[in-house]
């Protein structure tokens, strides 16, 4: 009996490392290290360790001596251990779930057969959407066979606060005395925003928010704070659901890479202060995003919202809704 909890706890966390990989948009070669995996999924070390086993045994990273752990293929052509390649795309099921979290049509508390019965799923599909969920920090495991939504954003007003936040947080955080510039994840960062904007087409929303993320989280990093560092990384959990849907609706990638690169650019030749002022620039830029998707989005009907997603390349399978009569 308590082999087969591990063995779910593994199967678990190595599913989650997948899909953050697949996120992070991960090269050939990228190292996997146990302590910031650890960090990153609020873990021991030895799950971690047990997962990344199950991640070897696929063949998909590999254990060196004195380099750690390292993919062997690209994220793009990694799969989930329960993935079924005649089902629906799970990112159909995702941003479903997203719009129902963004219009508040959602219970605090949930089981898989409520979702299944909501969505019209398999019961492989919603445990894979769980996952995703739960990687992404939107949902956590509640007592029983229930789960539990997180604390996001999901109304233009706690939106703004959060921005109001970050405005007074993040450019001072570039004048910090303690700054010191991470070159090389810079340069990396980079280089992925680079090859996003060469096929922005092939860059969906959940790739453009980890470019975002870490963005953001490594400016903070620099900074020599451990509490901006926490403070970033509680926000942009929270926001993630909300902009994952604005993303997908509104945002121009190579507008957004190219805003983002101008500041990175300009840490890297020691002009903070300018950047500064372009990172201020740019959260005034987003607010101004989240009040459109707000205003635009939100009172649209059910109706209206699948419409508009469609028109986007996507093909939802939103919940049942009752027609109204003529």
């Amino acid at each position: 009996m308590v082999q087969k909890a591990v063995t779910a706890l593994q199967a678990r966390l190595a599913d989650q490392i997948v899909q953050w990989l697949k996120q992070q948009g991960a090269p050939q070669g990228f190292r996997l290290r146990e302590s910031a995996l650890a960090d990153q999924f609020q873990v021991s070390r030895s799950p971690i360790r047990a997962a990344l086993g199950l991640l070897e045994q696929q063949g998909w990273v590999e254990s060196l001596p004195y380099r750690g752990v390292e993919l062997r293929v690209p994220a793009s052509e990694l799969s989930l251990f329960e993935e079924n390649l005649d089902e629906s795309d799970p990112q159909d099921l995702y941003m479903a779930f997203l719009i129902d979290r963004f219009l508040s049509e959602l219970p605090a508390a949930f089981s898989e057969r409520e979702l299944q019965q909501r969505y019209g799923a398999s019961r492989s599909e919603v445990q894979r959407l769980l996952v995703q969920l739960e990687v992404d920090g939107i949902v956590q495991p509640g007592k029983g066979y229930k789960w539990l939504l997180s604390d996001n954003l999901n109304n233009a007003q706690s939106h703004y606060e959060s921005y109001r936040c970050r405005l007074m947080m993040e450019p001072a955080a570039l004048l910090e005395p303690e700054w010191t510039l991470d070159t090389e994840s810079v340069e990396a960062l980079l280089e992925r925003h680079q090859q996003a904007i060469a096929q922005p087409e092939q860059v969906p929303a959940a790739q453009l928010f980890a470019l975002s993320a870490d963005f953001h989280e490594l400016l903070m990093h620099c900074s020599g704070n451990r509490f901006l560092v926490a403070m970033m990384k509680q926000q942009n959990r929270l926001r993630k659901p909300s902009d994952l849907l604005s993303m997908q609706l509104h945002t121009s990638v190579e507008k957004a890479c190219r805003r983002r690169m101008a500041i990175l650019e300009a840490l890297l030749q020691g002009r903070n202060r300018e950047a500064s002022e372009l990172l201020r620039a740019l959260l005034e830029n987003d607010i101004r995003v989240m009040r459109h998707t707000y205003s635009e989005v939100a009172r649209l009907s059910r109706q209206e919202l699948e419409q508009l997603v469609r028109k986007a390349g996507l093909t939802l399978r939103l919940p049942a809704f009752d027609t109204p009569a003529d």
